[in-house]
């Protein structure tokens, strides 16, 4: 069962990060070039935020069968130390949750800006903040695809 949550975490993540960037894209254009806040774009949102949420989902399962975050609970004080247990075990975990509220709160207040500007001004910002706890939270020294 790790393996598998493992290579669905790992498969998803390329997932959340094209949904990121076309979100950032269609806002930054529409903010740019004054557009309409139109049905694309709530989907394109929509999709980020959703895309997070399931991999919150399959990152919180993994959290309870990996061998190293079990290794790490064993002792606390002691995974501290060690780099690689204390990343998975906290810093990862960490990270990504606030990358996934700041999309979550990009979505509320786009949905709530009174103008259309306001709405992509606001998901370009707070999906931007998003992505950057994303890229700063993935663990890059990983295989980039499953198996590889």
């Amino acid at each position: 069962m790790y393996a598998a949550l493992l290579h669905t975490h790992n498969l998803t993540r390329w997932i959340v990060l094209i949904a990121a960037l076309v979100a950032l894209v269609w806002a930054l254009q529409g903010w740019l070039g004054r557009r309409p806040f139109e049905k694309r774009h709530r989907i394109a949102n929509l999709v980020f935020v959703a895309s997070m949420d399931v991999q919150l989902l399959i990152g919180i399962a993994l959290y309870a069968v990996s061998p190293l975050v079990q290794l790490a609970l064993s002792d606390m004080g002691a995974a501290m130390g060690i780099s690689e247990l204390r990343y998975f075990a906290v810093e990862h975990l960490s990270i990504m949750l606030v990358a996934v509220v700041l999309a979550h709160v990009g979505s509320a207040l786009s949905r709530r800006a009174p103008d259309d500007r306001g709405k992509h001004g606001r998901a370009l910002l707070w999906f931007g903040l998003s992505t950057i706890a994303l890229l700063a939270g993935i663990p890059w020294d990983r295989a980039l695809l499953p198996g590889l």
